[in-house]
């Protein structure tokens, strides 16, 4: 009994070993372009360039399903231009200019099905949760003739922490990766007072997996 028993946990150990050799974890690194705007209360905010990179973990449980998460340093913001009241000025109307940056370390958790188009070709689908957490960027303000420029969370009016979705899509060449994705805030990331507003990115990346 026990001779199978030692069996038994052998061969199971020697299929885990088999089961680990064929889907490794992958780690590699990345960086790209984000599309950034913000979307609430505040209507016209306009859409406008920022950087993204990090490093990327890739747990394989079969050929076909991921676990794709990392951590990524990401810029988010957004453009606004209007007018606001004031007794100081002569007509009571004056320019409004804020441009918005803010830098988040940020976790995403997804879920990918990947796709294999070739011998050393994949297409990739991936959606599910993110996390962050604001560490600085700058915002610059000008109102009227005054500008000034503050760290994008140091007023308070900023809230530091992020929480939404992504889900994106892209293609796996040898150890070359691309990806197209949006993410979508589902949080206030702004003081009640100013209103509501959410953070939405779309982005594009290249990768290699080493």
């Amino acid at each position: 009994m026990n001779c199978k028993l030692a069996i038994v946990a052998l061969l199971s150990f020697v299929g885990f070993t088999a089961s680990a050799q064929d889907y490794p974890v992958t780690f590699g690194v990345k960086a790209g372009v984000n599309l950034i705007n913000m979307a609430g209360d505040i209507t016209d905010t306009d859409t406008k360039v920022a950087l993204q990179g990090g490093v990327t973990f890739d747990y394989a449980f079969n050929p076909a399903f991921s676990l794709i998460s990392g951590v990524e340093l990401t810029t988010k913001g957004a453009k606004y231009h209007g007018t606001t009241f004031n007794d100081f000025f002569e007509d009571g109307y004056h320019d409004v200019f804020v441009n918005l940056n803010m830098m988040y370390l940020q976790v995403p958790v997804y879920a990918a099905y990947k796709m294999q188009v070739a011998s050393d070709t994949k297409f990739v689908f991936q959606t599910g949760p993110y996390v962050a957490y604001g560490i600085g960027g700058k915002a610059t303000i000008k109102d009227g003739v005054e500008k000034q420029q503050v760290n994008s969370f140091s007023t308070g009016v900023i809230k530091e922490f992020d929480f939404g979705f992504g889900v994106g899509a892209g293609v796996e060449f040898s150890h070359l990766v691309a990806k197209l994705g949006y993410e979508f805030g589902v949080i206030n990331v702004v003081d009640s007072y100013v209103g509501r507003l959410q953070n939405r990115n779309a982005y594009l990346t290249l990768g290699y997996q080493f």
